[in-house]
């Protein structure tokens, strides 16, 4: 393990040193999803300083995200409505691409678009299950599928946003997890199936970054709301200490977000930009991090599960209900 750590590292280094080219950015188009907020609205701003001819779709065409865009952008950089669940939305968008690339050229899709819902299986219901793998799964997948042509045409890339949750295991983010897993699955498989056509498909698996996603507000709603759901099970089955310790848990990790947000849009450009892309970018907050998931990821499956079983004796108090004698 250590051995492949430190050949990664060597590897990185020396395709730094002498593997740098950039691909012109003049007649080439990138089409991003989920541009309301976090890496999408940054990676939009970016890329259009650098020339690109930039879509930027929002599911919030008139929210805070796409009017700031619509405020910094250049001639260069389109605003529109897109939904990745939804095939007619998606299908409207490709053909608003089709009709104002003018001379360019699609060169890169972005699957940025993801959310976060439910938490334990338990406290979650069937339709935060649903709702993470439309998104998070689907969506990639429906996109994808869709911008095909476009992209055999300039022999361009897919980029993928996956996630070290499905890479191994996150308790208690499980619906995400699944949906994420999932996706790493499809990324890998599509990056072979596409390699014949000269297009390279790379995933992004970033460190947990204060976007949308991690939002201590948006999340405590949710919590709040699943619990609700939950009913009278929840008396029945759960102990306050063990929600209350839930909670603090969750808001625990959420804290440890890192503010360095421009991390990982630096991964996204050099996936889009560098003439020789790595095929995963695993965008962290510094090397003793990258360690530490690095480490973490190759640990046989049981060590895994020991590791998480200390953690849930450290944070977590009994679920089970006292009963009255």
């Amino acid at each position: 393990m250590f051995l492949n750590y430190g050949a990664t590292l060597t590897f990185k280094f020396t395709k730094q040193r002498f593997l740098n080219e950039e691909i012109q950015s003049k007649d080439k188009a990138v089409f991003i999803t989920g541009c309301d907020t976090g890496f999408g609205n940054l990676l939009a701003k970016r890329l259009d300083s650098k020339g690109f001819h930039v879509f930027a779709t929002c599911l919030f065409p008139d929210g805070k995200g796409a009017l700031e865009l619509k405020e910094s952008r250049s001639q260069r950089l389109h605003v529109l409505h897109m939904d990745v669940t939804q095939d007619d939305s998606v299908e409207k968008a490709l053909e608003y691409v089709k009709g104002n690339l003018g001379s360019s050229e699609l060169w890169a899709i972005v699957n940025n678009a993801g959310i976060v819902k439910g938490f334990s299986v338990e406290f979650s219901s069937m339709k935060d299950f649903k709702d993470c793998l439309d998104v998070n799964t689907l969506g990639p997948v429906r996109v994808s599928k869709a911008f095909l042509p476009l992209l055999k045409q300039s022999k361009g890339r897919i980029i993928n946003i996956t996630s070290p949750a499905g890479v191994f295991p996150i308790p208690f983010c499980t619906p995400y997890c699944t949906s994420k897993y999932a996706a790493v699955g499809f990324n890998d498989c599509f990056r072979f199936e596409m390699d014949i056509w000269g297009i390279k498909v790379i995933s992004i698996e970033p460190d947990m970054f204060q976007t949308g996603l991690t939002d201590p507000k948006v999340l405590e709603e949710k919590f709040d709301s699943s619990l609700k759901d939950l009913g009278n099970s929840r008396e029945e089955e759960f102990s306050e200490e063990f929600i209350d310790s839930v909670k603090k848990t969750k808001d625990f990790f959420i804290s440890f977000a890192c503010p360095q947000v421009s991390l990982a849009v630096d991964d996204l450009e050099s996936a889009i930009c560098s003439t020789y892309p790595d095929p995963t970018y695993r965008p962290r907050r510094h090397i003793a991090f990258r360690f530490a998931l690095f480490f973490y990821e190759n640990l046989p499956k049981c060590c895994q599960f020991f590791s998480l079983k200390v953690a849930s004796y450290i944070f977590l108090s009994n679920p089970q209900k006292k009963k009255n004698l």
